[in-house]
């Protein structure tokens, strides 16, 4: 490479590194996250409306103060600008608009904002800004509910869009972090169509209530006092400034558009490359797009599970072959590679551009795309969590099926997996498999260890309950009652969906799904119903009686481990009463 072939590459490298999407959809994301902080309180605001007019005012005092004061009005309105630019700019640097239905639902949204909010944000910041006027609620009030009544909708419409909007925004944010479980979802899904509802009621109840106020000659002349109105003619040319303004707005969709077909006549003619996949078909695309756009664009399935953002390493893949040097990644790429101990020759396609030839093999399987997506649970892409892990097995079932027809063997099966499964759900946990006569449990996989662990032994409880229970309904069935171990410990392990084809699901592997295994094993030995940890014990805030302690040495293990050997029920039930306390 020549001296000034290497300085060019150097440039762009430079270039690339601060230009980078990563950089830019961090940027981007903090200026939503301003954003929506600012619309919460507003809305909050709004809601403030069902308790009083006078709360409600106060409330847009102290916002309007807030905002007022210089660095955290130029921090709102650069993260505005910031939001709104660099989320055109995604749009535009997109090769494909291949995007799933929450991503279009947020781009639509994002651009309805602008067309219904310009003539508010307008007629009350800009305004007491630009020609010195009081934008009270109750000018805000007037202006929608008495001098122009149809407004009201559009006010409506725009703060449900944006709502809309920068939710869908924080949910696909949250939805690659490992604390984003279930039940967080479920209690931020409530709060987030609460509150809407709330601000629009009593954004209403106060245009009710200050519509009888205008025909008040009282109310109206302080009214217009405060407003400091001298000159009516303040009102064209508040309304040729927001004409502009939305005229403006107009011209850069028009004009990102129209930018967006002339980049793609351009790319026809330009150079491009072939992508060559080891386990898949070749594409020849232009030069420009990311790796993970050009495989969409060629309709090759790629694995992205925070959908090309650069926060996950499911879209990596490895170079093998490349007609010229490659430059290296950025800062923020590095990060994430070195996290999963990638090897030099790793990139990730969301924020690899290919300039030149290449072959490359996909590290994760093309089908994690569906099966790991961003609109799943957290855990199916591979999280690592602390949960109780449980296992149950018939003693000596061998035996008892020897002298049954095959028919009566499968009976007492499922009527077995059936008691033990309901009890198991109903205190929520998840059967993680079926192994012959035994399974295997998972609590806590969307809730706290804590939690887990107090949930797994009333399980246990209930399972032995109902095993005494199936005992007596079988008594004419059998030569002697079923009896079961049971194994519990609480660890951190691996969740994820593993498998292939319609075997594929949630599971776990780690220490603590082998330790509870070992444990289940451990009640032959110690003549018990049931060991648990002395980990899931603490982790619970129990405690058990001392003569049930034991010191133990388990299989893989090089340290001896603390559980508490459960004699009988009357041990387990004493437990289970401490844990509802």
């Amino acid at each position: 490479m020549t001296e000034a072939a290497a300085a060019k590459t150097k440039g762009n490298v430079k270039a690339s590194r601060f230009f980078s999407e990563f950089r830019l959809a961090r940027a981007r994301i903090g200026s939503g996250v301003v954003l929506f902080i600012y619309l919460t309180w507003h809305m909050i605001n709004h809601a403030l409306g069902l308790y009083s007019d006078e709360l409600m005012r106060q409330a847009g005092r102290v916002l309007s103060i807030v905002v007022g004061f210089p660095p955290i009005g130029i921090i709102l309105y650069s993260a505005f600008l910031v939001h709104m630019f660099l989320s055109l700019w995604r749009v535009y640097q997109r090769r494909s608009l291949r995007m799933n239905g929450k991503e279009w639902l947020q781009l639509l949204m994002g651009l309805l904002i602008p067309y219904f909010m310009i003539s508010h944000i307008m007629s009350t910041s800009y305004m007491e800004g630009v020609y010195e006027l009081n934008a009270s609620y109750d000018f805000v009030l007037l202006s929608v509910f008495v001098f122009s009544p149809d407004y009201a909708y559009y006010i409506a419409i725009g703060l449900i869009a944006a709502w809309l909007h920068g939710c869908l925004g924080m949910h696909m944010w949250f939805a690659t972090m490992s604390w984003y479980s279930q039940n967080i979802r479920s209690t931020l899904l409530a709060s987030a169509s609460l509150l809407p509802a709330l601000s629009l009621t009593g954004y209403l109840a106060a245009g009710q209530r200050i519509i009888p106020l205008a025909s008040d000659g009282e109310f109206m002349g302080a009214y217009y006092e405060k407003l400091n109105l001298t000159d009516d003619s303040v009102f064209g040319l508040l309304a040729r400034d927001i004409g502009w303004v939305e005229f403006s707005f107009l011209v850069l969709v028009v004009g990102l558009i129209v930018a967006r077909i002339i980049r793609s006549l351009l790319q026809i003619r330009s150079k491009a490359v072939t992508i060559d996949y080891v386990d898949g078909p070749n594409i020849r695309l232009p030069i420009g797009s990311s790796l993970l756009d050009m495989s969409k664009s060629g309709g090759v399935p790629h694995a992205n599970v925070c959908g090309g953002k650069g926060r996950c390493s499911t879209c990596r893949v490895r170079l093998l072959n490349a007609d010229n040097d490659i430059a290296p990644p950025d800062e923020a790429e590095q990060k994430v590679l070195q996290r999963v101990r990638a090897t030099d020759d790793v990139r990730l396609a969301c924020q690899f551009y290919p300039q030149s030839n290449l072959k490359v093999l996909r590290l994760l399987p093309s089908e994690v795309e569906q099966a790991t997506s961003a609109d799943h649970e957290p855990w199916s892409s591979g999280r690592e969590k602390v949960v109780t892990v449980m296992f149950a097995d018939i003693r000596d079932f061998t035996r008892t099926a020897e002298s049954r027809l095959p028919f009566d063997v499968v009976y007492l099966i499922n009527q077995f997996s059936k008691a033990m499964g309901k009890a198991v759900e109903k205190n929520d946990g998840r059967i993680d498999k079926f192994l012959g006569d035994g399974f295997m449990a998972l609590f806590g996989v969307d809730g706290p260890p804590q939690e887990s662990a107090a949930n797994a032994l009333k399980a246990a409880g209930k399972m032995i309950e109902a095993l005494n229970k199936l005992n007596e309904e079988l008594i004419g069935d059998l030569n002697e009652p079923l009896r079961m171990g049971i194994g519990i410990h609480t660890g951190s392990v691996i969740l994820g969906n593993m498998g292939y084809g319609d075997a594929r699901g949630l599971t776990a592997i780690g220490d603590a799904v082998n330790t509870a295994s070992r444990l289940e094993s451990a009640t032959k030995e110690q003549k018990c119903i049931l060991c648990v940890s002395a980990e899931t014990i603490a982790q619970a805030s129990m405690t058990a009686p001392d003569e049930t302690k034991k010191r133990i040495a388990v299989r893989g293990k090089k340290d001896k481990l603390d559980i508490h050997a459960l004699m009988d029920t009357e041990g387990l039930e004493q437990i289970r009463e401490e844990a509802t306390a």
